[in-house]
């Protein structure tokens, strides 16, 4: 017969959960949780600086590479992949996690115009 397992809570607690409130959850320290930043990835790779050539000046996510290099190789990594560079915008510019605080200044309206782009050049 196994023991059971057991978690310490104060009576206020216990009430709120037996009158129905649920027990509030702290939220994950997302900055502990991220992996290290690799050094490779701070500066754009040669095959992302020739995506951002390829693409159409309207589309190009110039600002966004030149503050987030990693993003920008992850965006010219997947490009060829319609599947995955649509999951991969969509999550960039959704947040499903909550709290986020989103992208600064025109990084949102370039990424809007990237997919934009996206969309009718691969339907």
């Amino acid at each position: 017969m196994e023991p059971l397992s057991f978690e310490f809570v104060s009576v206020e607690e216990a009430k709120q959960v037996l009158d129905g409130a649920p027990p509030a959850q702290a939220q994950p320290d997302w900055p502990s949780l991220r992996r290290p930043v690799p050094p490779e990835t701070l500066a754009l790779t040669p095959t992302a600086m020739r995506w951002l050539v390829l693409l159409p000046v309207e589309a190009r996510p110039m600002e966004l590479c030149r503050r987030y290099p990693r993003i920008g190789n992850q965006l010219a990594a997947l490009w060829s992949h319609p599947t995955a560079i649509r999951v991969y915008l969509e999550d960039l510019l959704i947040d499903k996690r909550g709290g986020r605080q989103g992208f600064p200044g025109g990084i949102a309206l370039e990424l809007s115009r990237l997919q934009e782009y996206l969309q009718q050049s691969q339907p």
